[in-house]
């Protein structure tokens, strides 16, 4: 399908967050998907939103996977990516057959629980093993297909790791490569993947990789607690404003 044919308020809207995601993510060092999810579903509906925000979330691992591929715990990632295969398929199911406005509140709580999380400092202080891995993974995989946010429980596992937080970082980004495309394999046998969605991700793409490079210019490791408590605050702001006027 032609751009110019998609060419729609919502479509310059959803390049518009896509900057703004973009930008927070590259000087606070998250919130690409936390950003694009709530604002993108209230644009178009979960079911177009989620594979734009996935092949956003895809291109940004992928830039990464080079400078962190050597320090990835390559048997961790590879049981948190195989077991998400089996979940993934779920919530994409429950994503296509729910309630679209039910899907948009549910979508925006999901990302005001864990941004409340995030500000009051929560950390997970369980057991690290293969069990626990399975778990994440599979819970990972249907948040990532169901509400298009798969990544802020690996997160909070991630942070509880001893040791270098450079592996944890790497982990995040091995993990979220392999979870994005076992997402969009799914979305595509399922049709949701299709050409008005790739054509609209082709237009945002450009935004959201200026995002990042300003984001990361801007960075200022003296104030970046500063910039992450404004990425929280910004978070809350809109997911809360979603929940409550749809």
């Amino acid at each position: 399908m032609p751009l110019a044919d998609l060419m729609t308020l919502e479509l310059a809207g959803a390049a518009a967050a896509g900057l703004v995601a973009a930008l927070i993510s590259g000087f606070a060092g998250f919130g690409l998907n936390l950003v694009m999810m709530p604002i993108l579903a209230v644009l178009f509906s979960p079911v177009e939103a989620i594979p734009i925000v996935t092949i956003m979330g895809l291109v940004n691992a992928v830039r990464m996977l080079g400078g962190t591929w050597r320090l990835i715990d390559r048997r961790e990632v590879l049981i948190l990516g195989c077991v998400s295969v089996f979940t993934v398929p779920l919530g994409a199911w429950v994503l296509i057959n729910a309630d679209a406005e039910l899907m948009r509140r549910a979508i925006a709580a999901f990302v005001v629980f864990f941004t409340l999380i995030m500000l009051i400092g929560w950390r997970y202080r369980g057991p690290r093993n293969t069990a626990t891995h399975i778990g994440v993974g599979l819970i990972a995989g249907f948040l990532n297909a169901g509400v298009g946010i798969g990544g802020p429980p690996v997160v909070l596992y991630q942070l509880a790791r001893d040791g270098d937080p450079a592996i944890g970082r790497a982990n995040l980004v091995g993990f979220f490569t392999i979870l994005a495309l076992v997402t969009l394999i799914v979305f595509s046998l399922e049709g949701v993947m299709n050409e008005t969605a790739l054509t609209r991700s082709g237009f945002v793409l450009p935004f959201v990789l200026l995002g990042t490079w300003i984001g990361m210019r801007s960075f200022n490791p003296a104030t970046v607690h500063l910039h992450r408590r404004f990425a929280l605050g910004f978070l809350l702001a809109v997911s809360v404003m979603i929940v409550v006027i749809g």
